[in-house]
């Protein structure tokens, strides 16, 4: 079965509708049903952009030390030379609520790819990107802290990044919104296995991967709410603790009623914690 045919990667440069490439006009992205982030408020998050002289929002990243990273594993693939170093066309915004402006521009040097990443079943979506140099902290750049607890349904959490704030149907053709300026924040509910099982069976149709309850979560708000093209590799955080329990990854359509799935921080805590150690200052 080809799941990448029913898929969105939320990813704005490599994204796939029922398995149509996106022309590149459309790679630009948003949250869907979120509202401007409050200036200064998620201080972790991280801009991913690519581009030299016009540059274009790419993926969201947090930064969990200050050399390191977490995005999304296909966030970065379409940027790995082939001596299998990363191209110096992908950059980083960090301390700015908009992602073409303000803040601090951080420079990459490398990165380190989960190595059970699978890019057919969409699973271990994980990769940490290393900066040339030590990020500098402030009070508007600072480290998020990652949560190893397994998190069950019904958890208040929330995602801010900077992707598509909504899609257009008209005779059935998608028509994506232009990538907002502005940091977006949407709160939701995790959702339990179950719940998540069912609910994108149904969305799917039966036609996604099964959900890995050790290894991804579920969050859910409501129809016309949720993550889409450039959110993939932001930070999804539980309100009560303010910890990163999820990466954004994938899910069925932008925001038409099926739950939206995270790698869980649980699930990839060894090679965390192993990437995390090569790095202590």
């Amino acid at each position: 079965m080809e799941f990448s045919k029913v898929l969105f990667l939320f990813i704005a440069t490599t994204s796939f509708v029922f398995g149509v490439p996106l022309s590149p006009s459309d790679h630009q992205p948003f949250i869907i049903g979120g509202e401007d982030a409050p200036e200064g408020s998620a201080p972790y998050t991280v801009a991913l952009i690519f581009g030299e002289r016009v540059m274009f929002q790419l993926c969201g990243a947090s930064l969990i030390s200050r050399r390191l990273m977490l995005t999304a594993a296909h966030c970065i693939e379409s940027f790995i030379a082939d001596d299998g170093g990363l191209l110096k066309t992908l950059h980083s915004r960090v301390g700015s609520n908009q992602w073409n402006s303000g803040g601090t521009m951080v420079y990459l040097k490398g990165y380190h790819m989960h190595p059970q990443w699978d890019s057919t079943n969409i699973k271990y979506d994980t990769a940490v990107l290393v900066t040339r140099e030590p990020v500098h902290l402030t009070d508007r750049v600072t480290l998020i802290s990652l949560s190893y607890e397994f998190i069950e349904g019904n958890e208040r959490s929330f995602v801010a990044g900077w992707g598509r704030t909504g899609p257009r149907f008209e005779e059935n053709v998608i028509h994506l919104q232009p990538t907002p300026d502005d940091k977006q924040v949407l709160y939701m509910n995790t959702l339990d296995y179950d719940q998540c099982q069912e609910q994108m069976k149904i969305a799917s149709n039966n036609n996604a991967p099964p959900i890995e309850r050790d290894i991804e979560l579920c969050t859910f708000h409501s129809r016309g709410h949720g993550m889409c093209f450039g959110d993939s590799g932001s930070a999804l955080v539980r309100l009560s603790t303010m910890q990163q329990i999820g990466i954004v990854s994938w899910g069925y359509n932008c925001a038409v009623g099926a739950p939206d799935v995270h790698v869980r921080i649980y699930g990839i805590k060894d090679f965390l914690e192993s990437t995390m150690a090569l790095y202590e200052d």
